[in-house]
């Protein structure tokens, strides 16, 4: 009796084992596990950059009209200014030499 005991206990561990092997072929290999892994993260990256990049582009748009509309605006108040100032204020009065 004790001896069909221990055959049934190596029995039952054999079965254990050939049903591990048996799940264990239908996983897929670790290169294939990895890949899609990576893929997964890539995805998520994507969708984590979409996020950030607006904010970003809209600071690079600012900064870059920012030089662009200071030199308008000295360009367009300082050199395009009159060159008589008192010309069309009525409380002064031009004279001429001649």
């Amino acid at each position: 009796m004790v001896q069909q005991d221990q055959a049934e206990r190596l029995r039952k561990l054999s079965q254990q084992q050939q049903e591990e092997t048996i799940m264990a072929s239908h996983l897929p290999s670790r290169s294939e596990y990895h890949k899609k892994k990576r893929e997964a993260a890539k995805k998520k990256k994507k969708k984590k950059r979409k996020i950030q990049n607006p904010l970003i582009k809209i600071l690079a748009f600012i900064f870059l009209l920012l030089p662009i509309t200071i030199g308008l605006i000295y360009y367009y108040h300082v050199l395009h200014s009159e060159e008589d100032p008192v010309k069309d204020d009525n409380h002064f009065e031009q004279v001429e030499f001649e």
